[in-house]
């Protein structure tokens, strides 16, 4: 008899192991978490916050064994929620819909919209989208740069946004990204030893910008925004951007590699990514239902 229950706070790390031994198959894996177990829990904790883990996820266990596990990330500021799975044994895919329906009857009733993000190769997500009349919201592709590869990139000075550039920056971004989570003040408000913003500068002007984050804690780098003023592109300032950003990110010895998400329709994104020496490592669905 199979049982499906709320996880409970004591059972994070058997949680955590069994996300890392279903999500790095390509054949089961959600882009919402990675594969490494102390991401993992640490996302549990840390990120997962609107609704703890321990109210959001079910697992569903058959003899006291656990065979699936499925929940949500909400935030309920936007109302929305990022689905976690579903994470099941291979050979037990047929409760994917039952574990579905028992985690919908833990959703806020506020939450109006949800989304997936599923890889290509996530045959049995995709269907299950499908079944649950998600639609597709957009293609997107996974990039990855490996510190071992850090001396294959140009030498560049790193430059950082001074204030003289403060209101320069701001324009430039709030132009660029007009409807995002951070504005071009909070991005610099934000400035601290772990979150940096580079700059190119041309005839005293700044012709483009690049915000990052760092998490040594946890061996995490992350690129933000990055915008190039339209007059100046095609000469070479975004691979100049993306050089500082990754050298200063991989001063931090805990960091071993970056990951990025970049839409699959977007060739001068990716090409100038590739350019400067990522790879690509996976292809996703991004799917959304209203709720």
């Amino acid at each position: 008899m199979i049982e499906y229950n709320l996880v409970k706070k004591e059972d994070m790390k058997q949680i955590a192991n069994f996300i890392v031994e279903i999500n790095s198959k390509e054949k089961n894996h959600i882009g919402f978490c990675g594969t490494d177990r102390e991401e993992i829990e640490n996302s549990l904790i840390e990120d997962i916050t609107d609704i703890p883990f321990h109210e959001s996820f079910i697992a569903a266990k058959e003899d006291e064994k656990l065979i699936g596990v499925l929940g949500f990330d909400s935030d309920l500021e936007s109302n929305s929620a990022e689905i976690w799975g579903p994470f099941i044994i291979e050979e037990k895919w047929d409760i994917a819909v039952e574990l579905w329906d028992e985690m919908m009857t833990v959703l806020p009733k506020e939450i109006n919209i949800i989304s997936m993000f599923v890889n290509k190769k996530n045959e049995n997500c995709i269907q299950l989208a499908a079944n649950l009349h998600f639609d597709k919201a957009s293609e997107q592709t996974i990039l990855i740069f490996e510190k071992s590869h850090i001396d294959k990139l140009q030498d560049t000075t790193i430059i950082e946004l001074s204030s003289e550039h403060y209101e320069n920056m701001k324009s430039l971004h709030d132009k660029i990204f007009s409807n995002t989570y951070y504005s071009g003040s909070q991005i610099i408000d934000r400035i601290n030893n772990h979150r940096k913003v580079f700059v190119n500068i041309e005839n005293k002007n700044l012709s483009g910008y690049i915000y990052v984050e760092v998490n040594p804690e946890f061996g995490e780098g992350s690129i933000e925004f990055f915008a190039v003023n339209e007059s100046e592109r095609g000469k070479g300032i975004g691979s100049k951007l993306l050089t500082m950003a990754l050298r200063w990110i991989f001063t931090f010895a805990s960091i071993d590699n970056i990951t990025l998400c970049v839409n699959s329709e977007n060739e001068k994104a990716l090409n100038l990514y590739k350019k400067v020496g990522f790879k690509e490592k996976h292809q996703l669905y991004y799917f959304t239902r209203k709720n």
